[in-house]
């Protein structure tokens, strides 16, 4: 009944793991869906500095100084734009990692545990085993002498009985007391 017990407790913690990996991917998956969009920011921000560049090589040609450091500015920002989505791309990458591994060896550390506690369990289970087979074993020896006994005593009040009744009733009685004392 206990053994149940645990193995309802076991199956609810899976179940409950279950729905934290779920949770787990869950998460991955918007985080897929932000690289994903960031990777794009990051291809129209390279698209547009290069637009902006075309537009310097264009301007400096016209000289036109005003707009050159007016695009020079917007080239910065971009670039800057450009850096800060590099850097969160890299760390989005790296948060996944780490979550994908603390919850595999998250999981692997509640298995062994499980394993461990199983092990225990059937060590002590066969223990038991083994303890009863041999209590059953010296029962049965115990059981195979008393129905000797109680076959020698049987044939000696019938010996007593058809000798001399009276002493032989009182001696059979004797003969019990005295084994019951042995037991």
């Amino acid at each position: 009944m206990k053994k149940n017990e645990e193995i309802k407790d076991i199956a609810m913690e899976l179940q409950l793991k279950e729905k934290t990996i779920a949770d787990i991917l869950d998460r991955l998956s918007w985080k897929d869906q932000e690289i994903g969009r960031l990777t794009d920011e990051l291809r129209n921000s390279k698209t547009i500095i290069a637009s902006l560049s075309k537009d310097i090589e264009r301007l400096r040609e016209t000289d036109l100084l005003e707009h050159l450091s007016v695009k020079d500015q917007e080239i910065g920002k971009l670039s800057d734009d450009l850096h800060t989505a590099t850097t969160t791309i890299e760390s989005l990458k790296n948060n996944i990692e780490k979550l994908q591994k603390i919850d595999l060896l998250e999981r692997l550390s509640v298995k062994d545990q499980e394993i461990g506690k199983l092990t225990d369990e059937l060590h002590t289970t066969q223990s038991t085993i083994t303890n009863l087979k041999t209590d059953i074993g010296k029962l049965c020896e115990i059981d195979v002498q008393m129905e000797e006994k109680k076959e020698e005593v049987s044939d000696k009040i019938e010996e007593g009985i058809s000798a001399d009744p009276l002493r032989a009733t009182s001696k059979a009685s004797l003969e019990i007391i005295e084994n019951k004392k042995l037991e």
